[in-house]
């Protein structure tokens, strides 16, 4: 069993002082082809550093998927437990639906705060929680596709599963969460392998994971196929199309 922990609301700016506050500025100068992956023996067991760092941190939670919202893109959808069944009914005149953007959606648009955080196709389609999801086919079954952390800042969590249940964490597989200079979280998903540890400061374009995601590989999740699932938290996502 996993134990569930929900981000529910952060206070932008609270962690400014502890990681140097400020902008964080340049480019990724630097893509390591082949970085060493970390043992297994390091990579399980859930690790944070949530509480030490701030009280507000300890309502952090792995997000059960809300059966209200839509799941787009490679996140798969939980099936629902009643089949549907043939009716001669006609059916009752469609009742119009929300369009305008999710509420989640909005938040200080950052600009170019954050570089694209892994290689493959963005679909851009905003789901939750204000994420999106950039896919690789199947490559991630065969290749180390990079993970590379956004902006710069603390990783405050990882969660690796050996797990190949979709409900893995929540849905999520392995999954690492990090707090930038400007209180923003990101979250990156559905994992092949986990490179970092909790208290670990990490660089803009530092490679944090390796993509995965390929249905029944451990630490996949609810997923299906080879794809980063990639949240913002406190911001707009930027990568929204």
């Amino acid at each position: 069993m996993f134990a569930v922990v929900v981000m529910n609301s952060f206070g932008v700016g609270s962690f400014a002082p502890a990681l140097g506050g400020g902008p964080i500025g340049g480019e990724l100068t630097e893509i390591v082809s082949s970085p060493s992956v970390v043992s297994q023996s390091d990579l399980f067991g859930t690790q944070t550093l949530a509480a030490s760092i701030d009280p507000a941190i300890t309502d952090l939670e792995i997000d059960s998927f809300d059966s209200s919202l839509q799941t787009t893109g490679e996140d798969a959808l939980f099936p629902s437990s009643n089949p549907e069944t043939q009716s001669s009914t006609p059916p009752p005149a469609s009742i119009p639906t929300r369009t305008q953007t999710p509420s989640y959606s909005y938040g200080p648009n950052l600009g170019g705060y954050f570089i694209f955080p892994t290689i493959g196709y963005n679909r851009g389609i905003l789901h939750y929680y204000n994420a999106i999801d950039i896919s690789a086919g199947n490559q991630c079954l065969n290749e180390n596709i990079p993970v590379f952390t956004a902006a710069s800042g603390v990783v405050t969590a990882t969660y690796p599963t050996v797990s190949t249940s979709r409900y893995a964490n929540g849905g999520y597989g392995n999954n690492v969460i990090i707090l930038h200079p400007n209180g923003v979280y990101t979250r990156y998903t559905h994992l092949r392998n986990i490179l970092v540890i909790a208290g670990q400061y990490v660089g803009q374009g530092s490679i944090i994971a390796f993509m995965g995601g390929y249905p029944g590989q451990p630490g996949s999740g609810n997923s299906t196929g080879c794809h980063l699932h990639f949240e913002v938290r406190g911001a707009r996502n930027p990568f929204i199309r």
